[in-house]
């Protein structure tokens, strides 16, 4: 009783399409959910990759770990501004300033990407611009950023 109402107006054949289609459908979801997984995966692997090659020194490797993420978080501003940190310890001041004002369209408040964009600018003799930076990161918070308003600005 039970394989015919299995079977039904379609048939066996019908029914054998039916649970293939069935399968294929679960099979492509697993699938589309696994590459989800792991994208945030490499997202993260990437992310603290990067974070460990600034602390030792290679920039470019960050610099190229930071754009990987960037590339699957176009909107997240961290690796934005550790991007923008490599390229400043390479002395490559206007890329730094770029990744800096990303950062900071991407999360206004970002106090550290305020006073970094400032120092960028001070290494590009920008100082008049370095100083309306630290000022939004002295309101923002930044403790460094009032000394650098001292240094390069009175």
């Amino acid at each position: 009783m039970r394989n015919r109402i299995a079977v039904g107006k379609w048939g066996e054949s019908g029914a054998v399409a039916m649970r293939i289609g069935i399968c294929c459908v679960v099979f492509v979801l697993l699938v589309t959910m696994q590459s989800y997984t792991v994208e945030a995966q490499d997202k993260s692997n990437f992310y603290d990759s990067g974070l460990t090659k600034v602390t030792k020194g290679d920039y470019y490797g960050a610099i190229s770990d930071f754009s990987k993420v960037i590339e699957q978080q176009p909107r997240d501003s961290k690796p934005y501004y550790y991007r923008g940190i490599s390229k400043f310890n390479l002395k490559d001041y206007v890329a730094a300033i770029s990744d800096f004002t990303m950062a900071i369209e991407c999360n206004p408040k970002y106090a550290d990407a305020f006073y970094m964009r400032g120092m960028a600018k001070v290494g590009s003799k920008k100082r008049k611009e370095a100083c309306d930076d630290f000022k939004n990161a002295v309101k923002l918070g930044n403790a460094n950023a009032a000394y650098a308003l001292d240094k390069y600005c009175n």
